[in-house]
């Protein structure tokens, strides 16, 4: 167990979507088409800003002093950071201290796997799991898990890669390693350290949500979201890249969207 003594989420940088952290050029890059994206389409929104509305709305339904746990809680967690100053204490679960080392957010950070999260029966009025879904071997086995730790009526709040976005089918078409290096690290910005084992066995938003349904999940809220700054690399691609949303927006959404994003309430 991590005690961060300086539990605090400073700014970096003001701006439609809110820089806590030193980014990488490519990081920056994604962030750029993401506000240029935004001055296009002003009803779209970032998949981070997404789950801040879906916070808002979920805290405001809870009382208060707020309890929330980021399950798979890795370096930071958006949400944590902008709402920070509305939680009493906030919690984390990562496999590895490794993984949270730059972690600041949080009030403590336990580690071990998530199929036994390490805390109490119904605790927590909030559980955010960002970026983990894809590499849970037994998703069922975790739901249940973050449907015990959290008290009744509260709720998850999640986002994870929709398995059916085109770079993810061309990875599995192709299985090759070099192509999953390529997307890792030149769009994702990921390096090898960061790629942990993805089995993408609740990826696709039906199999979510019966997952859900059968965990003693009710009140789901499940979509597919897109972003620019995967495929947008400068002016050109960053307009190519909304074309063929436009053009499969209609027909094919699940294949040019890149994220799932939702929330759901455990019964109660």
């Amino acid at each position: 167990m991590r005690k961060v003594k300086t539990a605090k989420s400073k700014v970096l940088e003001e701006g439609y979507i809110k820089i806590y952290s030193v980014l990488s050029p490519k990081e920056k890059r994604q962030i750029f088409f993401n506000r240029e994206y935004k001055k296009l389409n002003p009803s779209w929104d970032n998949t981070h800003i997404v789950l801040c509305s879906l916070f808002d709305r979920a805290v405001s339904d809870l009382s208060h002093p707020l309890k929330v746990l980021d399950a798979g809680c890795g370096n930071g967690n958006y949400v944590i950071d902008e709402y920070r100053d509305k939680i009493s204490r906030a919690f984390g679960v990562d496999i590895n201290p490794e993984f949270t080392g730059k972690n600041i957010c949080l009030d403590e950070i336990k580690y071990g796997n998530l199929e036994k999260i390490p805390y109490e029966n119904g605790i927590f009025d909030v559980v955010i799991s960002m970026w983990v879904i894809e590499h849970l071997e037994r998703p069922e086995k975790v739901f249940l898990e973050v449907s015990r730790v959290l008290k009744k009526g509260g709720y998850l709040i999640l986002a994870t890669p929709n398995k059916d976005y085109f770079l993810l089918r061309l990875k599995e078409v192709l299985k090759n390693q070099k192509l999953n290096f390529f997307v890792n690290k030149f769009l994702y910005d990921r390096g090898e350290s960061d790629v942990f084992t993805t089995f993408y066995k609740a990826n696709e938003i039906k199999v979510l949500k019966e997952l859900l349904y059968k965990t003693s999940f009710s009140d789901i809220e499940l979509k597919l979201n897109y972003d620019p700054g995967y495929t947008s690399f400068n002016k050109p691609s960053f307009f190519l890249s909304n074309f063929f949303d436009r053009l499969l927006n209609g027909l094919k959404p699940e294949f040019i969207k890149a994220h799932i994003v939702g929330m759901a309430r455990k019964k109660s």
